[in-house]
């Protein structure tokens, strides 16, 4: 993004409108989703999703669960998927979400 000044002739509206929308997406937090999976591989297979959250830039994490009141503030994503212990046949895992209309791969990561 180019500097402005008050001296600065103003630039066009689109060209704007476009640096504005770059900007917010470069700089936008990643969206993730904590799901816990039941009997993975087997035909009664479940999941769920029991919170969500968002990545910054600079590594930390907020995380939220869907149901009660209970929030993390993380170092990372990944840390909040040792809220979600393990049993047997159950396993936590990060889901990432592209948002749509940008082109990128979804990432999720085994607990």
């Amino acid at each position: 993004m180019m500097p402005v000044s008050p001296q600065s002739p103003a630039p066009e509206p689109l060209d704007f409108a476009r640096e504005v929308y770059e900007l917010v997406r470069d700089t936008a937090p990643r969206l993730f989703a904590v799901v816990v999976e039941f009997r993975p591989g087997a035909e009664e297979a479940d999941a769920f999703v029991v919170a969500w959250g968002l990545a910054y830039a600079d590594g930390a994490a907020e995380a939220v669960a869907v149901e009660g009141r209970r929030r993390w503030s993380l170092a990372a994503a990944e840390n909040v998927l040792r809220y979600f212990g393990r049993a047997k046949d159950c396993s936590p895992r990060l889901v990432w979400l592209t948002p749509s209309g940008i082109d990128g791969d979804v990432r999720d990561r085994a607990a």
